[in-house]
């Protein structure tokens, strides 16, 4: 039955590479089906500067046809001074004007040509996307699709949601998967391997926002230590953990400080060299503005109430049993945990007894990883869009692309 079992599964596996894309407004992570981890992840940025060939040379005259315009992508765009910056990718959301449009087709063809080093257009691609279908996210599909497959030039693509591709990467098909990266937090419920796009809700509190924190509190205690965003990213990686919740509900810092190693928890070496003690009041505090910690009004236990009671009553015990943490910011310390206990106070109590937080080790790249494990199977085939169809519904584009998005 065991041997069964693995020849069926070897059966329903696809020979093909398919390029795996998730591109996130913090970072873009890329590599192939079947593997179990990105080949590599980049910022989602886009730096462009303008050099003088002539004055490079030989100090000649300058005049506008030796200005040459340079491109910079992922870290390298991020170390360039005097260059103009774009993010296309903000709030989870792809940016539609014509500059990040623009920057975004750049990193793409970058990212296949140079990060990859593959001709596209002999492979298929799946797209991870945190916009759930509906009437808001078509235009965005749309031009996603004509890009792909007039400019970078795919054999097919498939666009499925994160949050679904997320839950997959745990070999769950129904759960409320909570994902948190740089600039978004949601809660999706999913059901059978589709996300209930009418349930879910967002918060535009998330990995930035905690970063930003880190900075303000930060001012106030070691002011020469408060630089870049990219050091109290850094350092926010490093000592940043989420308080645990207290008897009353509180937050409590209880047993976090004291001792030799705690001493190590809380340094953070600056980039001068600098060795800094991080208190307390930074080192938990920063994150509890996931938990409507600053006005109280958005946090992470309230978005997941409100996909749970938007669903059906017969759903939210299956909701409970398996609610999925993903995503960068959801790396950090005691972040599974806290979320239970804010959850469990606000359940009622059937559902709050079967509530369970599944923190996978593998939760950062939780939706490449499902995405490339879907790509993997035969399945894939049916569900991307191929050249071909994209080609004959030109004259219906949005039509196509949202029958054919998940």
């Amino acid at each position: 039955m065991e041997a069964g079992g693995r020849m069926e599964l070897e059966c329903t596996m696809d020979e093909q590479d398919v390029v795996v894309l998730d591109c996130g407004s913090g970072y873009l992570k890329v590599g192939f089906s079947g593997e179990d981890a990105p080949r590599a992840v980049l910022p989602t940025a886009m730096a462009a500067t303008t050099v003088d060939e002539s004055r490079e040379d030989k100090g000649e005259v300058t005049d506008s046809q030796t200005q040459k315009r340079q491109l910079f992508y992922g870290e390298e765009a991020l170390t360039q001074s005097n260059a103009t910056v774009t993010r296309p990718v903000r709030r989870g959301e792809i940016q539609l004007g014509s500059a990040e449009k623009d920057a975004l087709e750049s990193i793409w063809e970058h990212t296949f040509r140079n990060v990859l080093g593959v001709d596209q257009e002999d492979l298929p691609c799946l797209l991870a996307d945190t916009m759930p279908l509906g009437q808001a996210s078509y235009a965005t599909r749309q031009w996603v699709a004509e890009v792909m497959f007039e400019k970078i030039k795919v054999k097919s693509l498939a666009i499925f949601n994160t949050a679904a591709l997320s839950l997959f990467s745990t070999g769950r098909t129904r759960g409320l998967v909570v994902e948190s990266g740089e600039g978004i937090t949601q809660a999706v419920p999913v059901f059978e391997g589709y996300a209930i796009s009418h349930a879910i809700f967002k918060m535009k509190v998330a990995g930035q926002d905690v970063t930003d924190r880190v900075q303000q509190l930060l001012a106030g205690e070691h002011a020469e230590a408060a630089g870049s965003f990219r050091t109290m990213q850094a350092l926010k990686e490093k000592v940043c953990l989420c308080a645990a919740l207290g008897r009353e509900g509180i937050p409590s810092d209880d047993g976090i400080e004291g001792g030799a190693a705690d001493e190590e928890a809380r340094s953070f070496e600056l980039p001068d060299g600098k060795i800094i003690q991080v208190s307390q009041k930074v080192r938990t505090g920063a994150p509890e503005i996931l938990f409507g910690g600053v006005d109280g009004e958005v946090s992470m236990q309230k978005i997941c109430m409100d996909a749970i009671n938007t669903v059906d009553l017969d759903f939210r015990q299956d909701l409970v049993k398996s609610i999925v943490v993903a995503g960068g910011t959801s790396m950090l310390p005691n972040l599974s945990p806290r979320l239970k206990s804010e959850l469990t106070n606000l359940l009622p109590l059937e559902l709050a007894r079967t509530a369970e937080v599944v923190s996978d080790s593998q939760r950062r790249y939780a939706a490449w990883i499902g995405g490339s494990m879907f790509a993997s199977l035969s399945t894939f085939d049916q569900v991307a869009i191929t050249k071909q169809e994209y080609e004959d519904g030109r004259a219906d584009p949005r039509t196509l692309v949202a029958r054919k998005t998940f």
